[in-house]
């Protein structure tokens, strides 16, 4: 492996993740987009509902654009839509027992990820990893 900073390690990390979970998603034949996926991340895996502002919120994103993503999920039955009866502009947004599959091999794709990246690591090795890359977002957060 060519010298590089942490910054070319770390986007290479996360170019290699991409690629990974792209190719597992064609694979497996999933119907969603990878892009998509931080909403089956968002959705509790019980199928209880959030406010379509909350996922917004959430996920950072456009409404305009979740409200896009969520109608292309909803028309392949993924996600299931429900007016709010006391505030008619308000949206609740569900998983159906389909996308909840999808959500769970989505996690097994991860951790077959995290499986294989961190091979040489032991369980306290890997424990630490984690903790520490949850301090470097954090600190990351702080600068922007």
């Amino acid at each position: 492996m060519n010298k590089k900073c942490i910054i070319g390690k770390i986007n290479e990390i996360s170019s290699n993740a991409k690629k990974f979970v792209s190719q597992k998603i064609k694979e497996k034949g999933l119907p969603i987009l990878q892009n998509h996926i931080p909403l089956f991340y968002i959705l509790p895996e019980d199928g209880s509902p959030l406010l379509f502002n909350e996922i917004s919120n959430t996920w950072e994103i456009s409404k305009s654009s979740l409200s896009d993503i969520i109608n292309r999920y909803e028309n392949i039955g993924l996600i299931k839509k429900c007016m709010c009866s006391e505030d008619k502009r308000s949206v609740y947004i569900s998983l159906t027992k389909e996308a909840i599959d999808i959500k769970k091999t989505l996690e097994n794709i991860e951790a077959e990820f995290l499986d294989l990246a961190l091979y040489n690591f032991d369980n306290n090795e890997r424990q630490t990893f984690e903790e520490n890359i949850d301090k470097c977002l954090i600190n990351v957060e702080k600068m922007l």
